[in-house]
């Protein structure tokens, strides 16, 4: 597998990732009539990371996305075990899946990185 290529499938996981971060955390924000003050910092640090990662994508920053893809995935895997000890099935899965997606990516591209070297 080239680096190119799995820089690209690492970048536009990595978006994808923080994109429905960013989603989620304006569903919050606009889906309550009395807005939380916890879903406004959700908001406050999901759109900087999604911007993070577009620039990074941009710029073909192998280390940016690198970064990003694995600091997105701990998030998700973090969002996970909310979601597990809420008993939510549906908020442990998604977020899971994420994560797992996420890190093979960044995992994927590392190795290729290094093999190119």
């Amino acid at each position: 597998m080239s680096t190119k290529f799995a820089f690209y499938v690492c970048a536009v996981i990595a978006c994808l990732n923080a994109l429905v971060s960013v989603a989620f955390s304006l569903a919050m924000v606009i889906g309550q009539p009395a807005v939380d003050v916890a879903a406004l910092y959700g908001v406050a640090r999901t759109v900087p990371l999604a911007i993070a990662a577009l620039i990074a994508l941009a710029a073909r920053s192998r280390p940016g996305v690198t970064v990003l893809a694995l600091l997105l995935g701990s998030i998700q895997f973090c969002d996970a075990l909310v979601g597990w000890s809420s008993h939510d099935v549906m908020k442990t899965i998604g977020p899971v899946t994420l994560a797992v997606l996420t890190l093979a990516s960044a995992v994927m591209l590392l190795r290729t990185t290094r093999q190119a070297a």
